[in-house]
C-alpha cells in the first residue's frame, strides 16, 4: 500500500520539480521568441527582395497584412505596422554601415563568442552575406519588443549594434 503522507524528502523533490518546470517554461519562451524574430527577419527580407526584384510597391505591405490576417485570424503580429517594422528591421540590420560596425565589433575579444569573426571593416559580396547571416542569428536572441523599441529610438547603426551586442553579452552571463 502506498503512503498518502509525503516522505521527508518530498519538499526538496517538489522544490526541484517546480524549478525545472519554471526553467522549461523560460526555455520554451526563448525558443519561441528566437523563431519569431527569425520569421520576422525572413518576412522583412521577402518584402524587400520582392520590392527590389519584382517591382512591388509599398501597397503590397497593406495587402500582405490583410491576407496574412485573413489566413491566420487567431495569430497576432501581422498588422501592416508590424510588417513595416519587419522591413525596417531587416534593412537596418543588413545595411552596409551597420554590418561594418558589427564587423569591427566582432574583431574585439569580448565578442569572440561568435563563430567566425570577420576581419574586415569594409564588407562586400559573399562576406557581407555571411555577416548578415551571423547578425540574423545574433539578433534572434533579442525579444521582438526590444527590437521595436530600439528601432523607434535609435537611428545610428552603431547604437543599434551596441544594443544587440550588449543584450547578447548579458545572455552569455546568465
Amino acid at each position: 500500500m502506498t503512503k498518502s503522507v509525503p516522505t521527508p524528502d518530498y519538499p526538496a523533490f517538489f522544490s526541484a520539480l517546480k524549478e525545472r518546470i519554471l526553467l522549461a517554461h523560460v526555455s520554451a519562451a526563448r525558443a519561441v521568441n528566437h523563431e519569431l524574430v527569425l520569421l520576422y527577419w525572413d518576412i522583412g527580407q521577402g518584402i524587400v527582395e520582392k520590392q527590389q526584384t519584382a517591382g512591388w510597391g509599398d501597397g503590397v505591405v497593406e495587402r500582405l497584412a490583410a491576407d496574412l490576417r485573413s489566413a491566420f485570424p487567431d495569430m497576432r503580429g501581422f498588422s501592416s505596422a508590424n510588417l513595416w517594422r519587419m522591413k525596417q528591421f531587416y534593412l537596418t540590420h543588413t545595411s552596409a554601415e551597420f554590418l561594418a560596425h558589427v564587423a569591427q565589433e566582432m574583431e574585439k575579444p569580448k565578442t569572440s563568442f561568435l563563430a567566425q569573426p570577420v576581419r574586415e571593416t569594409t564588407v562586400t559580396g559573399t562576406a557581407s552575406e555571411q555577416l548578415a547571416q551571423a547578425v540574423r542569428e545574433l539578433v534572434s536572441a533579442v525579444p521582438w519588443g526590444h527590437h521595436i523599441n530600439a528601432l523607434s529610438r535609435l537611428t545610428h547603426p552603431a547604437a543599434l549594434r551596441h544594443s544587440c551586442l550588449r543584450r547578447n553579452d548579458d545572455k552569455r552571463r546568465e
